[in-house]
This record gives structure tokens, sequence and C-alpha cells, in this order.
């Protein structure tokens, strides 16, 4: 992580204010760091609800696969808002924005599941355990790409492109079309035979 004093000389240059006028208004690097990471999960947000909306996602499946593909886009986008947001060991995580914010990005997330959900593409998973699940692979995916150590293991290198891959067949797998397992099951019991 940048050190405290660069950061806040950043953020003064973009305000147009000194370099002390940061650590003046936030009072401490956590301060600095949480308004921060505050803003990180609004930019997400704001990436996942434009991925969706250009998907013209159908249902919670499609709407889940284009949130993947928000999620990594922002976290290519803003890797410094990236790798803030998850230190909760260097910023206030009980700071009430902060807390909003992270909460409003994840109830996106939360929201899309229980969509699938209602729609049967859980198949009687947890909500909870498939929302991690999604949420861990693309932050996964985001922080291997942002480290480069992608770059020299998958000839796809363009972030969206495997993102959208990654998020399709995580759909794929996990939830699909109700009549899909059915068959499946059915399929299943023909060739096992009565029991």
């Amino acid at each position: 992580m940048r050190s405290y004093r660069r950061v806040a000389a950043r953020c003064g240059a973009r305000a147009g204010v000194s370099h002390g006028a940061p650590a003046h208004h936030f009072r401490n690097k956590a301060g600095l760091l949480t308004a921060f990471a505050t803003a990180g999960y609004q930019l997400l947000a704001e990436s996942v609800i434009a991925a969706v909306v250009e998907s013209g996602a159908a249902d919670g499946a499609a709407e889940l696969a284009a949130i993947g593909r928000g999620y990594v886009r922002f976290a290519v986008g803003h890797p410094a808002h990236f790798e803030v947001m998850f230190r909760l060991d260097a910023i206030n995580p009980d700071d009430p924005e902060f807390v909003a914010a992270s909460e409003a990005a994840y109830e996106l997330l939360t929201a899309t599941i229980e969509r699938c959900r209602a729609a049967g593409r859980l198949h009687g998973r947890s909500p909870e355990v498939v929302a991690v699940s999604a949420w861990s692979m693309v932050h996964g995916l985001s922080a291997l790409w942002l480290s480069g150590r992608l770059a020299e293991r998958i000839t796809e290198q363009d972030p969206q492109r495997l993102a959208a891959a990654v998020s399709d067949l995580f759909v794929d797998a996990v939830l699909p079309p109700p009549e899909h397992t059915a068959g499946k099951a059915a399929d299943l019991a023909s060739r096992v035979g009565p029991s």
C-alpha cells in the first residue's frame, strides 16, 4: 500500500489543496483511507449497476454474470481503491459511511442471488454460500489479474473477456435452469434403474 504521505499528497493535489489539507480534514491515516475505501465501494456499486444495465439481463442468473463482469471492471480500473477497501486493519471499519457503502454494494449481489433463489436456480443451495462463492470467485480473479500472475498462465489477456468467461462458467455450473437439473436427475434415474 502507498505510504500515507503519498496518498495524502495525491488527494491534496487532486482536490487543489496543500498536501497537508487531507491530513487535517481526516485527522489521521485511517480516516483518509476510510474515505478512500468508502468511495471505492460507491464506485464498485456504480460499475456493477452499469454492467447489469449494459447487459440487458433478463433474469437473475444473467444479472449475476453481469455483476461479476462489473466487479472485475471496477477492480482493474481502480486498483488502489480495490486494495484499500479490504484492508480493515488500515481503515475505520465501523465508520457509518463506510458501512453503508459496503452494505449497499453487497446488497446488489444478495438481491440478485435472492432473485435466482425465487426462480429455482439455487437447487437447495444456501443463498449465503452462493453469494460468498460468487464474490470470492470474482474477487480472486481480480486480485490475480492485478498481481500480474495470470498473464503468464493464460492466453486470454483481456480482463473483461476473462471476467465474462469466468462469470458465465459460474452461472452455468452453479445456477442452471430448474428444468436443466430436473432433466439430469431423470436421465441419471433412468441409467441407474429402480432401487
